[in-house]
């Protein structure tokens, strides 16, 4: 008697209900938490089948199973990966997670079930489910909104940049009769200027140079960024082409009393868009001169390396910040005020420049620290994309 009330006093310890049945599915051991989960009281229970705690619907199934575990008993997970239900003495349903374990004794077959009820678990499942797909919801309202207004601004830049294209033609036809008729008036064919007439001449035909870069700069951005710039690629002589770019910038250097150097050693000619590399070399050259003060020296620096040419610009100028090596090739960005101290141009220069060094399909970069001048660097392959596939 002693054995069996502690037996009975550890049986109704343990946290799951736990339940016995014969051969026949007959209830014959059960503890208090099952009387508790179920309702009934132990003598409701006993000897009762235990489809008695089965949904209806689903008594013929579970006394087919309960056939093929006899014939295959092991300790087990029953229902594996199922949704399993058990039904209380009032008729309302929750849901459980069972285990069985098989044994034979004098008595026979039996098969002990740890139940457990899972409402809570489940119900935390479901909440979890629930802000799941709300939030699933939500990213996917979002990722569609995002989309939209990604399209939206897409669109927004192509008519801008195609507006800022078609002003800018629009604007360069008057700009070049200006220049034309003041180089006229300068040339004082149509009869002498005074002093200061001749003044306002040359003012007028600086800035009109001047205000035609500038729509230049803005119209070879609006292309690029409008994906409408083609390459014209041809084989030219790179050093030769050189020695025109520094001639471009050689007034600028000269009004500075700026040394240019220059090393060339590129023996071959290179295949790319002529017109396109003097605009990079242009470029880079009056930066170079723009930022550096009176006194100081200019180099370019041209070497072939593997298959494309590596060209240099230095300067002994204001340097640039280790914070800004890349926002600088950004549009309008500018690092600073020139030597001159005011800020000039648009801030394009070097981003148009970075996208017709990589529309030939090289890099560019610069080394610099503040007072201790700047370098640019940059690559072009000796043969153009076109010429390297047709050679495949």
């Amino acid at each position: 008697m002693l054995l069996e009330k502690r037996f009975r006093e550890l049986l109704d310890a343990a946290p799951d209900a736990i339940m016995q049945v014969d051969a026949e599915g007959r209830i014959i051991l059960l503890n208090r938490v099952a009387e508790d989960m179920f309702g009934y009281s132990r003598d409701e229970l006993m000897g009762r089948p235990v489809e008695a705690l089965i949904p209806q619907e689903l008594h013929a199934r579970h006394v087919e199973h309960r056939a093929h575990y006899r014939q295959q008993p092991m300790t087990r997970t029953m229902g594996s990966g199922l949704a399993l239900e058990a039904i209380r003495k009032d008729g309302s349903r929750f849901p459980v997670e069972i285990s069985l374990s098989p044994s034979e004794s004098a008595e026979g077959f039996r098969v002990t079930a740890i139940i457990r009820d899972t409402t809570e678990r489940r119900t935390a499942e479901e909440r979890l489910r629930k802000v799941q797909e709300d939030y699933t919801q939500r990213l996917a309202e979002a990722n569609a909104e995002l989309e939209m207004t990604n399209r939206e601004l897409e669109r927004a830049n192509r008519l801008k940049s195609e507006f800022l294209a078609s002003m800018s033609h629009e604007l360069r036809t008057p700009l070049h009769t200006i220049i034309g008729f003041s180089e006229l008036l300068a040339e004082k064919l149509e009869g002498p200027l005074n002093e200061k007439q001749m003044r306002f001449v040359q003012h007028i035909h600086k800035d009109a140079l001047h205000l035609l870069e500038l729509i230049n700069d803005v119209l070879d951005i609006s292309k690029i960024e409008a994906d409408r710039l083609e390459l014209r690629p041809e084989a030219f002589d790179f050093t030769a082409l050189i020695a025109e770019s520094l001639a471009s910038v050689r007034s600028l250097a000269d009004a500075k009393s700026h040394i240019l150097e220059t090393t060339s050693n590129v023996p071959t000619a290179i295949e790319a868009d002529r017109l396109r590399v003097k605009q990079i070399l242009v470029n880079l050259l009056s930066n170079a001169i723009k930022f550096t003060p009176e006194g100081g020296r200019i180099g370019l620096e041209a070497r072939v390396q593997d298959s494309f040419v590596v060209v240099s610009v230095s300067d002994t100028g204001i340097g640039i910040p280790a914070e800004e090596h890349e926002s600088i090739f950004e549009k309008f960005h500018q690092v600073g005020a020139t030597t001159k101290g005011v800020r000039e141009g648009t801030g394009l220069g070097l981003a148009i420049t970075k996208r017709l060094v990589e529309q030939h399909g090289g890099r560019i970069w610069v080394q610099s620290k503040p007072q201790q001048g700047s370098t640019f660097l940059f690559t072009l392959p000796l043969e153009s994309a076109e010429r390297k596939n047709q050679g495949a």
